[in-house]
């Protein structure tokens, strides 16, 4: 089997755990950013990895998803919103319906440090983005819980 790892990355945190994915996986393995990607045809599954933008898959990650067709897909994702919140699962949700057309066999998102510029413009927004709140807990991940809660769910599903 051959896996391709790619991801997009605004603050390196979704890169950390594309790293850890490629780390855990066996067999004929590549990573790259996703604007590297390429062509998909050799790969047997993809593992993409995203940040959230508005309560959604970043634009980047949007346009590759509506490239990719009838794959084998493991989403990962890193946000500022709490983990398990009404915000990081409308975007895993989005990520879901992009996939049409593909077998998506399964998904992890962590919460991933917000930059400190980009906090700032958040909270001058009216209304406040629903993550705000969230982005302080934040600060340090994903750390190395998160990356052995990733390395754990990809040996749990043999990949």
């Amino acid at each position: 089997m051959k896996t391709l790892v790619t991801y997009s990355s605004q603050t390196n945190n979704t890169r950390k755990l594309a790293e850890a994915v490629f780390q855990s996986l066996g067999g004929d393995k590549v990573i790259l950013p996703m604007a590297e990607a390429g062509s998909l045809a050799p790969y047997d599954l993809i593992a993409v990895g995203f940040w959230l933008k508005a309560g959604q898959p970043d634009p980047a990650t949007q346009a590759f998803l509506a490239t990719v067709q009838g794959k084998r897909l493991f989403f990962f994702a890193t946000h500022g919103a709490a983990p398990g919140s009404p915000h990081a699962q409308k975007a895993m949700a989005k990520a879901l319906e992009l996939a049409r057309g593909s077998e998506v066999v399964g998904t992890f998102s962590c919460q991933g440090e917000v930059a400190p510029a980009f906090l700032e413009i958040a909270a001058a927004k009216n209304p406040q983005p629903p993550w705000l709140a969230d982005a302080p807990a934040a600060k340090g991940h994903p750390d190395q819980q998160d990356i052995d809660a990733l390395k754990g769910m990809i040996a749990r599903l043999g990949l």
